[in-house]
């Protein structure tokens, strides 16, 4: 058809004759070649149906020739979301037939003139929606939406298919769009379904809250097609491992056609999600009638989560039963006990591991950080008395997808985004990579080998050693641990430069990698002048590395056990196991080091036998167990071996907020009115406050950090009855009665959840551009939503790789009042 028409179209036009022009003539011929070629689908079934039925579609394709077969596929989506996205039902016949006029092509060679593996990649701009690192997230929906799809059905004879499709609880428009194609033919088909039952019902809620409020649910009803009479309306909480608890029970009278709320008051009782179901009950045409409804509630934690520790000498024969003191104080519902006991249990594993699972926070660093110790984590269970989890290689496989997606086209990887070329970074990514590959994980190999590419380049690229040496050690270790390492580049770094890397840890990646390339006796060597750093107590400072002593001992006792020379570094074990029991909190990076050395020195250690809740072990314990388990039935270990000493473990939400505090950070939370007027709201420094209903307010966090450098975490967890405003009012500087919040120091990262404000800074880049006296400042808008007594809780900053500075502003209490 193209050829044709183009020739069609090139011929001369003859005026003089009464015929039709020949472009017209092509334009026509085209048109019904086109036509002879298109189906369309009538999508049959009710035209009315209600939520949460079941929805038969029967199909019929029209302008089949005779004999053809097809296929077909169906999706129903709700209308509201096509209108709010600009989405056009499908129509392949109008583009594949569409006319269309001759297209440019342009090519540039520029990118041959960089060389992608040692030049940075610029971030882009994409105009004016651009979000500059800013993310909305939140939980689940309150309400379901629809979105669904059929797959591909073949088309029976005489043109008849049929699909079904199970519609959720939901009350609206749902557009039903069809595809038919064959290989001489296609076409589409659409039509609108409603949805609808004959009570409307629809919810209203917070999008989250937090134990200890106390709010208004709302039940908007409206009585379409019932008589007139009057509904039983029953609401009921329930909520996993908990019985269902009856919230109310109302009578509400409504005339065919009108509409009412009705209002009651919910307090919930533990933390995690609550299912709300409201049933409406009733008469429909004289048959018994019943409308149901979900509502979805995350209900968080007032407090901080708190780790406990408890250790024991436990002697054989003796018994010791889990003490009530360790989880007082903590809500049951989600906290961790974990339960150590042999050669490794100063290193508190199961502590770790659920410390780890629950850091709250996301960049590339923690990711990996909560992701490695899960490759060993069944074999340490196993050998250790736990169970099996199934479901780690999953989430192996979720924290591969989200890392790989923080790598940028050189190959690197960067904190928050790809933009940010952290060649630390890169290594430890790459190491991960490569340990999931090894454990069987699916990790895609080009992005693996630009990972170790760009590694393989900065090592090529790289003179003498700058800085203190982290990033080049760890890259070399990278490069051994996949056959890409030069042995005479690590026989020159370790014979001449060793001194140039100065933490214990990169001399022990470089020994680590020596042992790889099968340098034995130099390797032994460079380990042991690595955990000769340990005869004296090092002083923790703030690193570009993220790393500490703890994570430097800890990386060294745990590449040693792997090179299998762990006699070597025993000053470096024998103060690591001093320092895990006399600090109360550690970075993710501690932890993670932690897990590795635990792992490296796990033994038999000697004549260990225990009975637990009744069963015979034999050997170490690292074992983890659900809080509320020890509510109901207090676990009961027995000695039956030597005596050994036992560390028990509690990580959990407490029931109560923890008081203010500031230590190496001073934090402040101020409100304004968009006029620029100060607001006293004391609920955000520890009091009561109260505030009415659609009243808009800028909150102002403003932090001084006594020191420059580390990288820092900024959290402002918001009182239920408030929602977040457009994040840009502010940082487009739109509210011109506050220009003092333009400050110079911007966040490195930034979200915007439904239940907090969320903002990352890295004062190592902030140090460099000599704006060391600014304040870092924080500014967004709120509203008050929804009426109610709510827990105002506290705002926190926290180096994140040196936790113990942190700093928080009281809690207080909120109550948000109607408007009138």
């Amino acid at each position: 058809v193209g050829a044709y028409a183009t020739v069609m179209l090139h011929r001369p036009i003859d005026t003089k004759q009464k015929r039709m022009p020949a472009r017209a003539l092509g334009l026509v011929w085209i048109k019904r070649a086109a036509e002879e070629r298109k189906l369309t689908v009538e999508i049959g079934g009710a035209e009315k149906v209600r939520s949460g039925s079941e929805v038969r579609l029967p199909l019929t394709v029209q302008g089949l020739a005779d004999g053809a077969s097809a296929h077909v596929t169906v999706a129903a989506v709700d209308v509201g979301i096509l209108n709010l996205t600009g989405f056009q039902e499908p129509d392949p016949a109008s583009v594949l037939h569409a006319q269309t006029k001759l297209g440019a092509e342009i090519r540039d060679l520029y990118g041959r003139l960089i060389d992608g593996m040692s030049a940075n990649a610029g971030t882009l701009k994409s105009g004016g929606d651009a979000d500059g690192g800013m993310q909305m997230s939140g939980p689940p929906p309150l309400e379901r939406t629809v979105a669904l799809f059929s797959g591909i059905i073949k088309v029976g004879p005489g043109g008849k298919a049929e699909t079904t499709f199970q519609l959720p609880q939901f009350n609206g428009a749902v557009r039903l769009m069809a595809v038919v194609w064959n290989k001489q033919q296609i076409g589409h088909g659409t039509r609108d379904l409603i949805v609808r039952d004959p009570v409307a019902l629809t919810l209203g809620a917070p999008r989250f809250l937090t134990i200890g409020d106390k709010t208004q649910l709302s039940i908007d009803l409206h009585n379409v097609e019932a008589n007139a009479q009057d509904f039983a309306v029953t609401l009921r909480s329930a909520r996993d491992g908990a019985p269902v608890r009856d919230l109310a029970t109302r009578t509400v009278g409504l005339k065919r056609g009108e509409r009412r709320t009705v209002t009651v008051p919910f307090a919930p009782q533990d933390i995690g999600l609550h299912t709300v179901t409201v049933t409406i009950t009733g008469t429909l045409d004289e048959a018994p009638m019943t409308v149901a409804r979900d509502l979805t509630l995350d209900v968080k934690p007032a407090a901080a989560d708190v780790r406990r520790t408890v250790t024991q000498t436990l002697k054989s024969g003796e018994t010791l039963t889990l003490p009530e003191q360790l989880t007082s104080g903590l809500i049951a519902t989600g906290s961790r006990i974990g339960i150590s006991a042999g050669p490794s249990a100063r290193f508190d594993v199961p502590g770790l591991l659920a410390s780890l699972d629950r850091y709250p926070y996301g960049c590339t660093e923690q990711t990996i950080s909560r992701a490695l110790p899960l490759l060993y984590a069944n074999g340490l269970s196993k050998s250790s008395g736990g169970a099996h989890d199934p479901a780690l290689a999953k989430r192996i496989g979720d924290a591969v997808t989200r890392v790989l997606a923080r790598q940028s086209s050189s190959g690197a990887f960067g904190l928050w985004s790809p933009f940010s070329d952290d060649i630390w970074l890169t290594a430890y990514a790459a190491d991960f990579l490569s340990r999931a590959r090894d454990a069987g994980q699916p990790v895609p190999e080009r992005a693996f080998s630009q990972a170790l590419d760009r590694l393989a380049n900065f090592v090529n690229y790289t003179q003498e050693v700058r800085g203190d040496g982290a990033d080049l050690a760890y890259a070399l270790y990278a490069l051994a641990r996949n056959g890409r390492a030069s042995s005479g580049t690590l026989r020159y770094y370790a014979e001449t430069k060793l001194a140039a890397f100065k933490s214990p840890a990169s001399k022990a990646r470089v020994a680590a990698a020596l042992a790889m390339i099968g340098d034995t006796a130099t390797a032994e060597r460079v380990f042991a002048t690595a955990a000769g750093a340990f005869k004296a107590r090092p002083q923790p400072t703030a690193r570009q590395d993220f790393g500490s002593p703890i994570s430097d001992a800890a990386t060294v006792v745990a590449l040693a056990g792997d090179a299998d020379v762990l006699g070597s570094v025993a000053p470096a074990r024998a103060w690591l196991e001093q320092a895990m029991g006399a600090r109360s909190v550690l970075s993710t990076q501690e932890q993670v080091a932690a897990v590795l050395a635990a792992r490296a020195i796990e033994e038999s250690g000697g004549n260990l036998r225990f009975t637990i809740a009744g069963k015979a072990h034999s050997g170490p314990i690292a074992v983890s167990m659900p809080g509320a388990d020890q509510s109901t039935a207090p676990l009961t270990i027995r000695n039956d071996g030597d005596a050994t000493e036992v560390l028990l473990t509690a990580v959990g939400a407490g029931l109560k907020p923890q008081p203010a505090t500031s230590k190496g950070f001073g934090i402040e939370r101020a409100f304004y009115a968009l006029d620029g007027k100060p607001v006293s709201l004391e609920s955000g420094a520890g009091g009561t406050s109260s505030v009415r209903q659609n009243t808009r307010m800028v909150v102002v966090l403003s932090v001084r950090p006594d020191e420059r450098t580390g990288r820092l975490i900024l959290v402002d967890r918001l009182p239920a009855g408030f929602e977040i405003e457009n994040p840009r009012l502010v940082e487009g500087g739109q509210i011109k009665a506050l220009p003092w919040l333009k400050t110079a120091i911007k966040p490195e990262h930034t979200e915007f959840r439904d239940d907090r404000l969320v903002a990352a800074f890295d004062l190592f880049r902030v140090s460099k551009t000599g704006d060391t006296l600014a304040p870092l400042q924080v500014a967004y808008v709120v509203r008050a939503v929804r009426p109610g007594t709510y827990v105002h809780p506290a705002a926190t900053i926290e180096d994140m790789y040196r936790p113990e500075r942190h700093a928080r502003t009281a809690a207080g209490r909120l109550t948000v009042t109607a408007a009138e």
